[in-house]
């Protein structure tokens, strides 16, 4: 799946690859823009580049809040550096700086605490088209060592409840992902 030539540490993505497949699957060989709030070392960002932001057209704006070592050595690997725009900052910070509606679907993996993840559903939903995906992860992520300010789940819920009237929920387990319907 991964060449050697790829430098990875932590593998948190591949169990998904399914899902990513079967939900972003529409996207393949379009001239679609992607988001990614969270990247680390580029793993995801990799495997949505060669298997979904397959057209010469596609690109992908990655945000993360501090880049890591390996990250663009990986997307340079990929062949891709020239459709990825890596931007290092707070996603409360970057999101503003990216159009309204130009975002065809976005993966929100960033902060896990609660004030955050509401603060990136609220703005992603801004920037993705209608008929867009929006897809976030460790919904049910509880790690006592880093949940001093809250989890993934009651921001989620909570954007889920206050949207329930411009969102098609498309699977809601270990991930969330929804369909924007209307502004």
């Amino acid at each position: 799946m991964f060449s050697m030539a790829y430098h990875f540490e932590y593998d948190w993505f591949s169990g998904h690859i399914p899902r990513f497949t079967r939900l972003l699957g529409e996207f393949k060989g379009t001239p679609a823009t992607g988001l990614e709030i969270g990247t680390h070392e580029g793993r995801s960002c990799v495997w949505m580049m060669k298997n979904i932001l397959t057209d010469a057209g596609s690109k992908l704006i990655t945000v993360d809040a501090f880049e890591q070592s390996v990250l663009r050595s990986n997307i340079e690997e990929c062949g891709c550096l020239d459709r990825v725009d890596v931007r290092i900052g707070l996603s409360r910070d970057v999101l503003p700086t990216v159009a309204r509606g130009s975002i065809d679907f976005a993966y929100i993996d960033g902060s896990h605490w609660s004030c955050d993840v509401l603060e990136d559903a609220v703005n992603v939903f801004r920037l993705v088209r209608v008929g867009g995906v929006i897809g976030f992860d460790d919904y049910l992520w509880d790690d006592p060592s880093f949940n001093q300010h809250g989890t993934p789940k009651p921001a989620i819920d909570a954007f889920l409840l206050c949207y329930s009237h411009k969102v098609t929920l498309l699977e809601k387990s270990s991930q969330v992902w929804i369909r924007k319907e209307n502004e």
